[in-house]
């Protein structure tokens, strides 16, 4: 089992190039002598608080690196890390003397506490984010920063009391699970341990003394089955490696948590590994597990056949035991042994480096999504949502759905259609209108599960909505839903924009008192084109055309140079423009009217018989006059109907589209840029 050695190991420059030599035959054992020999005369003057020499920090996690077989590039630039941090040199000094790839890496790894930040969080926030702004260039950068975090996790009984518990939650919140999106179960496991320790010592020494007490029980019973399944497997000629697993203190604690569940009822706390050479003999070695027991069918998992997005591949079953109770087995080849454990730094000396750096790049959405310059953010509450969706990525399971067309697609679990349609194709998802799952058409927020086959329905009118940000899982798409709505305010911005001045230009001046409510009595269009205010005459009013408010809408009057008073809806995304000049705002509520006023929609379909009758029908119900229709079919059996109606009021345009959602069929109604989704 796991355990958590907090002893300081006294290693020297020989102990690395031992570690590397093993590792890595043929390494550059001449680069790391220089970057040791420059750290340790750059750090000469500086002590750790456990009163060793600084040297020893770097040099710990070289022999990490080294031990999860990393080039020796890596390791010489976690040797430097520090430097440019602690020390006088500089990063151009580190690029001089050793390269731009080691100024890379150790630029990326580098903090920023020189940035003056109003708040703890805040530097917290700015340093993951120029990490992984680094990452995007180079992998490398998260690892020596992952084998950073292990060291200081080793030595954080030197640290005060307060300093131990936040550095426990930042590691248990990102690096650990960092550690897991990149298949190092290893370093994610240590990490656990290590901050569960700090942030729940009672619970944590509790499990320990749990597990040390019952460890001889699981040995013999280990023992029993290893006799049991060598007997089988050689009677197939398969060779294969049979131990216990090792599950470290952290996920015990956190099953219990999740199931409500006792120590005693853990059950798979003395699961078993089988490793063996080939993915034939996986599956052999499975065909005997559930010859001897009877497999629980709802537990047994293929990940060989549909690897996770951190390259994990094993098989997975739960049997009941010879003892009556439940017990897993993982089965895998060493290969896949190799990765499971130390994730994308198990091949980095023996395949293709761009191919692992891809993989990992795929793996955290957020890098993928994060803006290229290197702004600050400069609010708290952009802080917030950055540190949300890289929890969201870290934190998500995963759920396998299938296409039409049976191809797989990876999401996280809750994930919805407009998440699946993102992770297909940028343009599908901004074109998403309806989904079908399992040929039943749903609701865009419906949560689909593993095993679900998916089928968007598009348009090239539909596009996406502010309200799919409310239930969207993954970063991904909701990068890309914001990116849309970004561009498409951007746009409406810029049509709304007053006309270029001329040579002469004449105003009208519009003098109203900040405490004067002013009401809007009636608004005739189409020929009369008039309209009066209470309390003053003789001033242009027009409706914003990028809002179209009507009777009941929440609005706000603009004083607009030239072109009198412009009303908008409160919520309106212009008015984010226009608040600099906050003294040109005039109060505006509507009075009771029987005018009407001409609003367009568009009805987007799966079309079939009688549906514009059907919709028409409803229109007569709801007591409103259809100015203009016209109805078209798109690619295959999309229809889109287009409409402008006369209606009253807010309150009658809501019920207007309540009973058209009800029509069959229906997948999207929208108002100009305003988008109703199904519920």
């Amino acid at each position: 089992m796991p355990k958590i050695d907090l002893k300081i190991k006294s290693r020297d420059l020989n102990t690395l190039l031992s570690a590397i030599e093993k590792n890595n035959p043929g390494g550059d054992l001449d680069l790391i002598k220089r970057a040791y020999e420059y750290a340790s005369e750059a750090h000469k003057d500086q002590t750790r608080l456990s009163g060793e020499p600084y040297i020893v920090h770097p040099l710990e996690i070289g022999i990490i690196l080294a031990n999860l077989k990393l080039d020796t590039t890596t390791i010489a630039a976690a040797l430097l890390h520090d430097v440019v941090e602690d020390t006088p040199v500089s990063l151009e000094i580190v690029r001089e003397r050793f390269g731009e790839e080691i100024a890379l890496l150790v630029d990326g790894v580098t903090k920023i506490s020189s940035l003056k930040k109003k708040t703890r969080y805040n530097d917290q926030v700015h340093s993951i984010r120029k990490m992984l702004m680094a990452t995007i260039k180079d992998v490398r950068v998260i690892l020596i920063k992952l084998a950073d975090k292990v060291h200081n996790m080793r030595t954080i009984m030197f640290q005060p009391e307060q300093k131990q518990v936040r550095i426990a939650h930042e590691v248990m919140d990102i690096y650990a699970p960092m550690a897991g999106r990149l298949g190092m179960s290893q370093i994610r496991a240590e990490l656990e341990d290590m901050a569960f320790h700090v942030l729940y010592t009672a619970e944590f020494e509790e499990i320990a003394a749990k597990v040390a007490r019952r460890k001889t029980e699981i040995e013999e019973f280990i023992e029993d089955l290893r006799f049991i399944l060598d007997q089988q497997l050689k009677r197939l000629d398969i060779e294969a490696e049979i131990t216990g697993r090792a599950k470290h203190f952290y996920s015990i604690y956190r099953k219990m948590k999740i199931q409500g569940k006792s120590f005693e009822d853990i059950f798979d706390i003395r699961a078993i590994r089988i490793i063996t050479r080939e993915v034939k003999d996986c599956y052999g070695i499975l065909g005997v597990i559930h010859t001897l027991w009877s497999p629980i069918t709802s537990r047994f998992k293929d990940y060989i056949a549909v690897p996770k997005s951190n390259m994990y591949q094993s098989l997975h079953t739960t049997v009941i035991g010879p003892d009556g109770l439940p017990l897993e087995f993982q089965i895998r080849t060493f290969d896949m042994h190799a990765t499971a454990e130390m994730g994308i730094a198990a091949h980095w000396l023996y395949k293709d480096r761009d191919t692992i750096h891809q993989r990992a790049f795929k793996n955290f959405p957020v890098l993928q999504n994060i803006p290229r310059p290197e702004t600050e953010l400069k609010e708290d509450v952009s802080s917030r949502e950055f540190m949300k969706e890289l929890k969201m990525d870290l934190y998500e399971d995963e759920i396998f759905v299938f296409t039409p067309k049976g191809k797989i697609v990876k999401l996280a679990k809750g994930a919805t259609p407009i998440d699946f349609a993102y992770a297909i194709h940028t343009e599908v998802g901004n074109r998403c209108v309806g989904a079908k799952v399992n040929n039943t058409l749903v609701p865009l927020k419906t949560e689909i599960k593993s095993g679900d086959i998916v089928e968007v329905l598009t348009s090239p009118k539909g596009h996406p909505s502010e309200s799919w940000l409310k239930f969207v899982r993954s970063s991904n798409a909701r990068y890309k839903i914001r990116n849309w709505l970004r561009r498409e305010q951007e746009a409406e911005h810029k049509s709304e924009a007053p006309p270029e001045p001329k040579k002469t230009e004449k105003t009208v001046e519009v003098s109203i008192p900040e405490t004067e409510l002013f009401k809007i009595k009636s608004i005739s269009r189409q020929k009369k084109m008039s309209l009066s205010i209470d309390g003053t005459s003789n001033v242009l009013i027009k409706l914003s055309q990028c809002c179209q408010p009507i009777p009941g809408d929440d609005v706000v009057g603009f004083i607009t140079r030239g072109r009198g008073i412009t009303v908008h809806k409160k919520s309106c995304p212009s008015l984010k423009r226009l608040t600099i000049e906050k003294e040109r705002f005039i109060s505006i509520v509507w009075e009771s009217s029987e005018n009407t006023y001409p609003v367009k929609l568009s009805i987007e379909a799966i079309d079939r018989p009688n549906l514009l009758k059907d919709v028409a029908d409803e229109l007569a119900t709801c007591k409103t006059n259809i100015i203009k229709v016209e109805a078209t079919v798109h690619s295959g059996d999309n229809a889109v109907i287009k409409l402008v109606l006369e209606v009253k009021s807010l309150a009658h345009l809501k019920d207007i589209i309540a009973r058209l959602k009800r029509l069959k069929n229906i997948t999207s109604i929208q108002k100009l840029n305003e988008k109703v989704l199904l519920k």
